[in-house]
């Protein structure tokens, strides 16, 4: 078995595990950031999109608790390159994820209604759709190594050669936030670690910020 499918395996255990033994739920929604880099791409492309789902928590001792959850993304980006003579070239991508994290979180109770957190641990990152339409005012023959075919592209299980990711994204993020009484409001940074990228032009990585509000339930 690979080392990372042995990986998700444990998280996707531990989720079920957590998620059947949880005292607390919450339903969330939020913000999200993602940044998409690498010697793969041109220049970083970065996304804005809304996460909501729900999340769990088991509690540990002395303040731990084991959090997880199932949370939808949908992200969109308008990137343009720009050439010479006010030409350019538009990358419009829309991404629909699905996170499941697994974190461990501690908790200090500043008074009765009043907490503080933090938490940190991976986060399964796992891709659904994602398409990019590219439009372009350039006028190059098709020959011209800068010509750009205007097209959409199936990012995941498209035929393109020169676009091919992988669905499949292992996280690692930290991350804290405050709650009073049932409200809870969070922020947190997950670093991508697996390239996703399945050709052999250079590395793609993708990492971001988040920033959710969160009520129990």
């Amino acid at each position: 078995m690979k080392p990372a499918l042995r990986i998700y395996l444990v998280i996707i255990l531990l989720v079920v595990v957590c998620i059947a033994n949880a005292q607390t739920y919450r339903l969330e929604i939020g913000y999200n950031n993602p940044k998409r880099y690498g010697s793969g791409v041109s220049s970083p492309t970065y996304f804005d999109g809304i996460k909501f789902g729900g999340s769990a928590e088991f509690k540990l001792k002395n303040n731990f608790s084991l959090l997880t959850g199932a949370l939808y993304n949908f992200v969109y980006s308008d990137k343009i390159q720009g050439y010479p003579n006010s030409l350019e070239a538009k990358y419009r991508t829309t991404g629909h994820f699905l996170d499941i994290p697994v974190r461990l979180m501690y908790t200090l109770p500043m008074s009765k209604t009043l907490k503080v957190f933090g938490f940190a641990g991976p986060n399964l990152n796992i891709g659904l759709f994602q398409n990019m339409k590219i439009t372009s005012t350039l006028t190059y023959p098709t020959t011209s190594s800068l010509y750009i075919q205007p097209r959409s592209i199936d990012l995941y299980g498209g035929s393109d050669a020169d676009y091919q990711l992988n669905r499949l994204n292992l996280q690692i993020g930290v991350g804290g936030g405050v709650q009073w009484k049932k409200y809870q409001v969070k922020a947190g940074y997950d670093w991508g670690l697996n390239n996703l990228n399945k050709t052999s032009s250079g590395n793609i990585y993708q990492k971001g910020l988040y920033i959710s509000f969160a009520y129990d339930f």
